[in-house]
């Protein structure tokens, strides 16, 4: 009975502690409204009032401060116009590529002749006629690739015997691959195109005429042989095991003694996409920057095609050029995003460009929370640059050697890597829908991308506003004292590119709320709703905390130094309301 009766005074006593700890907290609390439910002079109506709007002034602030928290962590960033514009000689000019309708020169390779006549009998075309129209067959119309036809699917397709002949009398897909890996596509396209110093006849950066070599560099992209202006170079844009595709495409270049005269050998002299230009860099640095907008800070090319080299088989009804506008660090791919530009045209192209940037501190955000790569955090296969255009054309990349077993003569590949021949064109093609269309139905189910290539973090983009105006070439050389009789048998093509504006404004993805913004709106919320701030806090830590650990020092070492074993029996209980601490009689 004594044992029960002194556990009911221990617990009793310590009740009466915390009570009367929660009481001085409640009298001396800064948060409004919590002094009326203690105060001595009240009703019992009146501090129940109080009770209850103090309860429910802290549910709203818990409820306040935990969704501001979640919204927080759900959006922790917000994409914003900067406060200050930018001039255009802080960002590269755009790249430009351009690729001609009119691929084939008549002289060295007469596409409708040698068409029509392997269509009568095609026995009549010889074994190298027979491989061009191979070639041909990846970046024709589809004229040159009937639905049936895809010029030497089975043996009984080839022309005559030759050394290819037995690998061919084999259809299963390892030995198709071996001779698809063996015809040289590329160089056949560059052997039959119109060559560079005939097609540009007259080019000029910041309004100085320029050899168009130095300014112009040949590229091979799916629309086959191309032309490219500021654009890195092949050795910069991809990684060491692809200098192959180069020596394919520029074989002479390469050991040509003086580099800077040529285009495809330029090198850039600091500037990354995230970084910008570097300090030391002026205005002559690689990729090109112009000092000012409009006609006299763009480029200018003049373009002509002979009229004897237009055919209709391989260029189709659509005669003239395709022309992208797209940042200097990414591959084009003119199948997908392209400005048709018809001959016997002056075309002005005014470029507004688009720029976003990232704070450095958002690399502390998870990547599924920014949605968007910082350098160095993803990298590729085949480029040495990441940004969105080049991750996806690799991902085609591998999804075509998955389903067809090769890859395009424009893909990125290793130099074992089997190149698609012309009977695997519709394998190649059905590839992209079904790579398309495989994306579609995983973001309708999982919301998840195929190939998962997000943006970088710093990227640009050129908008354009396009004006077109016809040229009379007839009516000017009626004009002319001296003619030149080969001009009236040109189809000439005037490219003017330029930026719009001097400056503009960028927009700069930033974090939507920092740690400090974070603190200031739990405060706010804190300060309008109950009236408290981080004193308040203090207080409470202290009171729930502090001042109890200081009791329990005090009553277990007290000034006297006894243990709190001896300490419990100088405590009597007087009566069932107080508890009085007396010292023992000593006689």
């Amino acid at each position: 009975m004594e044992s029960g009766g002194t556990r009911r005074q221990y617990w009793w006593l310590r009740w009466r502690t915390w009570k009367s700890f929660i009481r001085d907290y409640l009298e001396a609390s800064s948060c409004h409204g919590m002094r009326y439910i203690v105060e001595p002079g009240l009703s019992l109506l009146e501090r129940t009032s109080w009770s209850a709007m103090v309860t429910l002034s802290l549910c709203c602030c818990i409820s306040g401060i935990a969704y501001a928290h979640l919204r927080w962590q759900e959006k922790p960033l917000i994409v914003s116009f900067s406060s200050s514009s930018l001039k255009v000689w802080q960002i590269p000019f755009p790249a430009i590529t351009i690729c001609p309708q009119t691929r084939i020169a008549s002289d060295v390779f007469n596409v409708t002749e040698v068409y029509l006549r392997q269509r009568r009998n095609r026995s009549l075309v010889t074994e190298a006629e027979w491989h061009q129209l191979r070639a041909l067959a990846h970046v024709c119309s589809t004229v040159m690739r009937p639905k049936n036809d895809y010029y030497g699917s089975t043996a009984a397709d080839r022309p005559s015997s030759g050394p290819d002949q037995q690998q061919d009398q084999h259809p299963d897909g390892h030995h198709r691959q071996q001779r698809s890996h063996r015809e040289p596509v590329v160089p056949l396209l560059v052997n039959m195109s119109i060559p560079q110093e005939e097609l540009f006849s007259t080019c000029m950066w910041s309004f100085n005429f320029r050899p168009c070599r130095t300014l112009w560099a040949r590229k091979v992209t799916e629309n086959g042989i191309c032309y490219s202006f500021n654009m890195l170079s092949h050795d910069e844009l991809f990684t060491a095991d692809q200098a192959f595709r180069e020596r394919d495409l520029n074989p002479d270049e390469h050991s040509h003694a003086f580099k800077t005269l040529r285009a495809s050998q330029l090198r850039s002299t600091g500037w990354t996409m995230e970084n910008g230009y570097t300090a030391e860099e002026d205005l002559l640095s690689y990729p090109r920057r112009t000092a000012s907008a409009g006609f006299k800070g763009g480029t200018i090319a003049l373009l002509t095609t002979d009229v004897e080299d237009r055919e209709y088989v391989c260029s189709g009804a659509q005669q003239g050029y395709r022309v992208t506008i797209h940042p200097p660090d990414e591959f084009p791919r003119l199948s997908e995003y392209h400005i048709r530009v018809p001959p016997m045209q002056a075309v002005s192209i005014i470029v507004k460009p688009r720029l976003l940037t990232s704070q450095k501190s958002l690399r502390q955000y998870p990547v599924a929370k920014r949605q968007c790569y910082f350098a160095g955090e993803r990298n590729l296969r085949f480029f040495r640059v990441y940004n969105e255009q080049n991750c996806e054309f690799e991902c085609l990349t591998n999804f075509t050697l998955a389903d067809c077993g090769c890859v395009t003569f424009a893909m990125p590949r290793t130099n074992t890597t089997p190149v698609c021949g012309a009977e695997d064109v519709r394998c190649y093609r059905n590839a992209a829908t079904k790579m398309m269309e495989l994306g579609a139905a995983m973001m309708a189910t999982d919301s998840v991308e195929v190939c998962e290539c997000l943006p970088a973090c710093t990227t640009v983009k050129y908008d354009v506003e396009i004006s077109n105006d016809m040229l009379n070439l007839a009516q000017m050389l009626k004009s002319m004292i001296h003619k030149d009789p080969d001009q009236e048998y040109l189809e000439p093509m005037l490219l003017y590119v330029y930026f719009k504006d001097n400056k503009f404004l960028y927009t700069k993805r930033v974090a939507y709320i920092s740690s400090n913004g974070e603190l200031a709106s739990f405060g706010g919320i804190l300060a309008l709703l109950a009236g408290m701030s981080l004193t308040s806090l203090a207080e409470l830590v202290y009171f729930l905390a502090v001042r109890p650990f200081c009791h329990w020092l005090r009553s277990k070492y007290g000034p006297t130094g006894r243990s709190s074993a001896t300490a419990s029996h100088e405590i009597q209980v007087a009566s069932s309301h107080r508890v009085v601490p007396v010292r023992p009689w000593i006689p």
